[in-house]
């Protein structure tokens, strides 16, 4: 009981300081279940790192991960409760900051230029992104695109894990 107390206590603050989505919490994420408590060998996070990424959803699902490894069943629960707890709590109460504010057309006009901004934000970050991809090898940026293009028609992702998997073990068999 007392690891699921602690993994609880543990997950509030990666939740509560996990800004910039999972990816920028795996190094906090990281101190705490290997160095401080030796709860996972760096090994084992990487695993988790890696099930992680290959499951859909946020990449702070770790946190399931890392309870079922201290404390079972009840430590994933608990994790995973713990880490998606206090920004859903936060989000929740700006819903009625949000909805007051949104009468106001001052507050729309902001939102507005706020989403160009981060549509233009995303854009940098996906060129950003596609460059190293594109100078290991351009035909993974193309693979890219062609999965992107696949799922928007309605393919299912099960069948494109699939034809990946395939596709890179067809690539590496073949020496690329």
């Amino acid at each position: 009981m007392d690891n699921v107390i602690e993994l609880v206590a543990r997950f509030l603050v990666v939740g509560a300081f996990a800004f910039g989505g999972g990816g920028a919490a795996l190094p906090l994420v990281e101190r705490i279940t290997v160095a401080e408590t030796g709860w996972l060998t760096p090994q084992q996070f990487a695993v988790g790192v890696g099930f992680a990424y290959a499951t859909p959803g946020p990449i702070l699902i770790l946190a399931a991960f890392v309870g079922f490894y201290v404390a079972g069943i009840t430590g994933a629960l608990a994790a995973t409760v713990a880490v998606f707890a206090i920004p859903v709590v936060l989000a929740a109460g700006s819903a009625g900051v949000v909805a007051r504010l949104n009468r106001y057309a001052r507050f729309r006009a902001f939102g507005r230029f706020a989403a160009a901004a981060a549509v233009g934000l995303l854009a940098v970050t996906l060129a950003a992104l596609a460059r190293p991809v594109v100078e290991l090898h351009p035909g993974l940026l193309a693979g890219a695109l062609a999965v992107f293009a696949a799922e928007r028609f309605g393919m299912s992702p099960v069948l494109l894990l699939a034809i990946a998997i395939g596709a890179g073990a067809a690539a590496g068999a073949a020496g690329f």
